[in-house]
């Protein structure tokens, strides 16, 4: 076996070898699912769907939210975040195309592991024009007339 990969034992048989890498990517997903459930949201790690991905993190839909995680890497930060951002656009795609739900109000994230920080210290990353949105949004919650 090649050095880094380690045999995965699923109900007796032995599985596909998993990198390290993987390990600590599937470690990331679930110390922030775990994160936003002591805060009170019920979300957990998404099941694996291919070419149907909606991200790394499930229960977060009714919210508005589809939440993926990028674990550190040897990655540049660039590369990290340009491909995390295209992995969040297939994401949408994936919604609105293959299971036909339109929800013109989610907005799409990436959770981006700090090297050094605890979780809640993680960046949240989001496209400019998401961010506006949300701008938008929060102007008109705080110039609502029943504040």
């Amino acid at each position: 076996m090649a050095a880094g990969l380690v045999a995965v034992q699923v109900a007796g048989k032995v599985g596909d070898p998993v990198s390290a890498a993987k390990r600590k990517g599937t470690a990331w997903e679930r110390r922030v699912a775990d994160y936003a459930h002591a805060r009170g949201f019920p979300w957990d790690r998404a099941p694996l769907r291919g070419s149907r991905d909606l991200l790394d993190i499930q229960g977060c839909l009714p919210d508005g939210w589809l939440i993926g995680t990028k674990a550190l890497s040897a990655e540049t930060l660039q590369a990290r975040l340009s491909s995390a951002m295209d992995q969040a656009q297939r994401a949408l795609s994936n919604l609105n195309g293959v299971y036909r739900v339109v929800h013109p109000d989610v907005i799409a994230v990436q959770v981006v592991q700090r090297r050094n920080h605890r979780t809640g210290r993680a960046y949240v990353v989001l496209e400019f024009d998401d961010f506006l949105r949300l701008a938008e949004l929060r102007r008109e919650w705080d110039n609502r007339e029943d504040k």
